[in-house]
């Protein structure tokens, strides 16, 4: 257990221990890793193009009906298959690309924070179960974690003045993870936000070569549309905008997975434990994955009112300033209006002579109304991998607040409460790893289920060797751009190449 306030050195100790800790554990992820629907689509667009010279240059069906926009899928896909012919290389890039994010964060971080508290974001981040469950597996989501931590670098780089290469590494960001996946949107409402508020400035030219760059991978994309506009073309959803708002739950959904990112209380399929597979018996394995399944859902919940706490803790000058303001007229649009009023005034403006803390306590705060807004204004019920691309954000007030109270007269029962979180954390991680239904082949609500037809993909990638799919079953699914093979052996396109 950890007593003592770790200094300087033992602290970037203690940092590098945690970042060796959750390679490990998620190496271990990717290894055991399985598929499902998306990770078969994902893998038909990289194979393709690897094995076949196909290049598919549209992303994965979207829920509102044609084609993701952009060929950024099939590059981030199908590249690593050029270099190793397994269903496995694409997610080592998703795991780099979390590494690569979280070292970001460190270096950017370590300028405003004390070193104790730049191990907490070690545990609260990269130990998160949350982020060791998104990066073993294939999954457009995963990929975001990268460009949240781009997100923060470039914002603080450009404080004071604004810098060509951020500005260009900012909106090519933005641009990219719009064609990887829709949550893309809360960094650009939160990026409006914070230049809006002054927290960073832009370099125009630096923006405008950031937006083409990112923009590349629409021009195969651009082109396929004009050949087939059904690869564009949306269908009448479910919904519809400011629902969050109407009906208030979903809006309250968002904002809960938002202190549960900072909590080690994980989503319900992710603890749907079985350990059949490891303990090879069909008895103990399915009764301890249970048992493990309802301790995690009955205690962990707990562990997301720290994460409140943290962040009524980080809101209380927002709260003081709010609570002297007086709005000017009786009615919601006339409290809505001056909301905004206030909102816009110097009272939530960024200072130039502010500290470093002031100015990361406003940058969490304003991603999180970026959140607020974007949950507000979602068409649908918020799910979990809608929030990840400010994840980075959701962590800080647990962080700050915690090493608050690493400084205060509570400082050894938060060492021991710090100790006692990455030992949970861990634990978790590895029930994960060898319980958790996208990591293990049998069980409780495996992934698997039947597919119509057959392809040599399940072959050359080693679908088959791992964890089998059952083939040629009538009435199955098929990915969206393999052909489907009938016994006979002659294709039969199953979407417009």
């Amino acid at each position: 257990m950890l007593l003592q306030r770790p200094r300087e050195r033992t602290a970037a100790y203690l940092v590098y221990a945690c970042f060796a800790a959750g390679l490990v554990l998620s190496a271990v992820m990717l290894m055991r890793s399985v598929t499902g629907g998306d990770q078969l689509n994902l893998l038909a667009r990289g194979w393709l193009w690897a094995t076949r010279g196909q290049f598919i240059p549209y992303g994965n069906p979207l829920s509102t009906g044609g084609k993701g926009p952009g060929c950024i899928t099939t590059l981030l896909v199908g590249l690593p298959l050029f270099v190793w012919r397994d269903y496995r290389a694409p997610t080592l890039v998703i795991l780099l690309f979390q590494a690569a994010g979280f070292l970001l964060l460190d270096a950017t971080l370590r300028r405003i924070l004390a070193p104790h508290e730049r191990f907490l974001f070690a545990v609260v981040y990269w130990l998160s179960p949350w982020r060791f469950y998104l990066s073993g597996f294939l999954w457009n989501p995963n990929y975001l974690f990268l460009f949240g931590a781009v997100h923060l670098w470039s914002c603080l780089a450009q404080r004071h003045r604004p810098l060509f290469w951020a500005s260009c590494l900012h909106v090519a960001g933005l641009v990219l993870a719009f064609q990887i996946h829709p949550s893309f949107l809360l960094l650009i409402v939160a990026s409006a936000l914070l230049w809006w508020r002054k927290y960073f400035k832009i370099q125009w030219p630096g923006a405008v070569l950031g937006a083409l760059l990112g923009a590349l991978p629409l021009l195969p994309w651009y082109l396929a549309v004009r050949a087939h506009p059904v690869i564009a073309t949306a269908v009448a959803g479910k919904g519809f905008p400011g629902r969050g708002l109407l009906y208030v739950f979903p809006l309250l959904r968002g904002i809960a997975y938002w202190l549960r990112y900072a909590s080690l209380y994980v989503a319900d399929d992710l603890t749907a434990f079985d350990f059949m597979d490891i303990l090879d018996s069909d008895r103990w394995g399915p009764w301890l994955g249970g048992a493990v399944m309802i301790a995690a859902r009955a205690l962990f919940p707990v562990t997301m009112l720290l994460a409140l706490l943290a962040n009524l803790w980080l809101w209380r000058p927002v709260r003081r300033r709010f609570a002297r303001w007086r709005p000017a007229a009786t009615g919601s649009w006339s409290f809505a209006r001056d909301a905004i009023r206030f909102a816009a005034s110097r009272a939530t403006q960024a200072s130039p002579e502010a500290s470093g803390r002031t100015w990361l306590r406003g940058y969490v705060l304003w991603c999180f109304a970026a959140a607020v807004i974007v949950c507000s204004a979602a068409p649908t019920t918020i799910m979990y991998w809608q929030v990840l691309p400010v994840f980075h954000a959701a962590v800080l007030p647990l962080v700050l607040w915690a090493g608050l109270l690493w400084r205060s007269r509570q400082a050894r029962r938060t060492g021991r409460a710090v100790g006692l979180w990455v030992g949970l954390s861990l634990g978790l991680a590895v029930a994960i790893a060898v319980g958790s239904p996208l990591y293990r082949c049998n069980g409780r609500q495996p992934m698997r289920f039947s597919l119509v037809s057959h392809s040599p993909m399940f072959e050359e990638l080693g679908l088959q060797d791992t964890c089998p799919w059952p083939l040629d079953r009538p009435g199955g699914w098929w990915p969206d751009v393999l052909d489907i093979l009938p016994k006979d052996g002659h294709a039969s396109p199953s979407s417009p190449h």
